[in-house]
Formats: C-alpha cells, sequence, structure tokens
C-alpha cells in the first residue's frame, strides 16, 4: 500500500513538472505582445466619466492599449483633433458628429458612453429683469456654436416664442461662457455639464436656470474616422471591452468612481456628485442617438446653419460590428 502511495506521488510530481517545462517552453515561443498604441482625445472630465476611469484604471492597458490622452475643453475639439489626423478617437456630443457628418466628413460613432437629461440648461442674470423665459426676448446670449448648448437654446427658444432672430446670439468657447455671464457681457448663457454648473455657481443668487429635459437627451459618443475603423477593427474592440470595464466599477461602486473623477479633473467631489444627477454612464448604441442625430439636422437645415439640404442615413455612420462583437445586448438600434 505504502508503495503505490510513493508510485503515485512520484507520478504526480513527474506529471507537475512536465506541465511545468511544457508552460515555460510556450511563454518562451510566444512572449507577451506589445500593447498597440492609440490616441484617444479626451473632452471635460464629467463628460467622458467612462473613458478616463478606463485610463486611471489600466483597463486600456489590460486590454492590450497603450492610451495616450490629448485634452481638450470639449467635445468639438476633441471631434476636430481626430479629423485632423492628431488623434484616433474622440469623445464628443451629437451635434458636432452631425455637422461634421452634414459636411461630408466619413466618420462613425463607435459607441455612446454617457447620457444625460438635464445636462444643457439656459443660465440667466435675474437681476436684469430675467425671470421667465420669455424675458429672454431682445436679450445678448452667449452659445458655443454647433455644440449641445447651441440646439437646446434654439429648441428652447421656439418652444417659449422667441426665434433666433429675437436674440443677441454671442459666439464663446465653452470655457468662456461662465465668465461672460459674471461679467455681464451676455445676459444669459445656453451651455453644458460643468460649465452649466460653473455659470450656476458664479452667478448665485443673481441667476435663475431653465431646464427642459423633454427638449433633448445629451448624448457622449465614441468616435473615429471609417478609414481608421477599417484598418483597425481589433483596436476597436479592445477599446470597448476597456470602457465596459469601466461602466461595470461605475454600476458596482459610484462613490469610488466619482472620487477618482474629482481626482483627476480636479474638481470638487461635490461638484462631480452634482453632475453625475440625472447622468447614465452606459456603453450602448441605442435608437434614441438615430433620432437626436436626425432632429438636430432639421434644426440645421432650418436655420441655414449647414450647406447641406439633404438628412443623411445615419445608419451610414454607425460602427455596429465592434460593440455586437463584445457586447451584442448593447446594441438597440433598428435597422
Amino acid at each position: 500500500m505504502k508503495k503505490h502511495i510513493i508510485e503515485i506521488a512520484v507520478l504526480v510530481a513527474a506529471l507537475a513538472m512536465c506541465a511545468c517545462l511544457l508552460s515555460c517552453g510556450r511563454n518562451d515561443q510566444k512572449p507577451a505582445s506589445q500593447p498597440e498604441k492609440v490616441t484617444i482625445a479626451y473632452s471635460a472630465a464629467t463628460d467622458a466619466v467612462l473613458a478616463e476611469i478606463a485610463q486611471r484604471q489600466g483597463y486600456y492597458l489590460q486590454e492590450g492599449l497603450e492610451a495616450k490622452p490629448i485634452m481638450r475643453a470639449y467635445g468639438k475639439a476633441a471631434l476636430q483633433a481626430v479629423l485632423d489626423g492628431e488623434a484616433d478617437f474622440a469623445t464628443v456630443a451629437d451635434p458636432p458628429v452631425m455637422f461634421a457628418i452634414m459636411r461630408g466628413e466619413k466618420i462613425s460613432v463607435i459607441a455612446t458612453i454617457q447620457t444625460n437629461t438635464n445636462g444643457n440648461a439656459i443660465v440667466a442674470r435675474k437681476d436684469r429683469g430675467i425671470i421667465s423665459p420669455k424675458d429672454l426676448k431682445g436679450r445678448k446670449i452667449g452659445v458655443t456654436p454647433g455644440t449641445t448648448g447651441d440646439f437646446f437654446m434654439d429648441i428652447f427658444l421656439s418652444l417659449n416664442g422667441i426665434s433666433r432672430k429675437d436674440v443677441k446670439v454671442v459666439s464663446l468657447s465653452p470655457d468662456k461662457l461662465p465668465g461672460a455671464l459674471v461679467n455681464g457681457d451676455v445676459d444669459a448663457v445656453s451651455t453644458f455639464t460643468i460649465y452649466l454648473i460653473q455659470s450656476q455657481m458664479k452667478l448665485g443668487e443673481k441667476g435663475i436656470t431653465f431646464y427642459d429635459e423633454n427638449i433633448y437627451t445629451f448624448t457622449f459618443n465614441i468616435v473615429a474616422t471609417q478609414e481608421f475603423i477599417r484598418n483597425n477593427p481589433e483596436k476597436v474592440k479592445k477599446l470597448l471591452r476597456a470602457l465596459i470595464k469601466a461602466e461595470e466599477l461605475v454600476k458596482l461602486n459610484p462613490d469610488g468612481a466619482q472620487k477618482i473623477i474629482a481626482a483627476y479633473s480636479g474638481l470638487d467631489i461635490a461638484m462631480v456628485r452634482r453632475l453625475w444627477t440625472d447622468t447614465s454612464h452606459r456603453v450602448a448604441l441605442d435608437q434614441k442617438l438615430i433620432l437626436a442625430l436626425e432632429d438636430e439636422s432639421h434644426w440645421a437645415i432650418k436655420n441655414k446653419l449647414t450647406k447641406a439640404t439633404k438628412i443623411p442615413n445615419y445608419l451610414d455612420y454607425i460602427y455596429f460590428d465592434g460593440l455586437k462583437s463584445v457586447k451584442p445586448e448593447a446594441v438597440r438600434i433598428l435597422r
């Protein structure tokens, strides 16, 4: 009996040694591949939460990507970095995507990574007699052209019986809007997310904010050129898997995710939590994106904000295969 036990022990040890040798041999023959380099143009911290968490937590690297971030003040500028060949991917809201497609740019949305129903609003100076939306008529309103703030302003004014011609539109970059409002250069600003909160905080009790969550659901997306996607489908899949890991972290530990964003952006944690309200951080392709792009196209054509006269088939500008291959249930666009 003892002899059999010894023989079994020797056999097990021998098998383990063989397995170890085989494993070592495989590792020697196939060293770990080097991560592939990509560049991602990010917008403001709270508009690209999943992209930034994936960077901070090393999820890109885990999926085989060495991701270099390029910081931009807002999504339109991030998209321009892609169009200029400075970045492979951009995080950007839907209106700049619409304008780019309408002027003939060959880009595709890979996924939506964030939505918000109250991410846009008009902040006005109450001390200048603006108490209701109708008081905006004849006023100077600061806005960043071609952004969600621009789209929201026009629709909001129209619903309240005011046309774009009834106000004085002052074009400013989003980071200049809060200061222009506080300094009295404009009577109101139509803006989004962090710049919206900054405008409210700086103006304090002198200000009033006009929301309308039924007008528009703000979407933030990952976008690349069609040529890049065509030549790098595996990089797209790796990027999506990293973003899905970030989505899971936000879902399981929202407090931890908020602290990551606060540390990364330098924003106060209270502001980050405030911006988190009404926001969904989810990697998806949803029918709402198509509807938003079409609505914005109608708006742009009607107001002669684009030279285009026809609405594109936006299905041609959505890259389905990437998300379908890594998370098929997240694809909810009708084709």
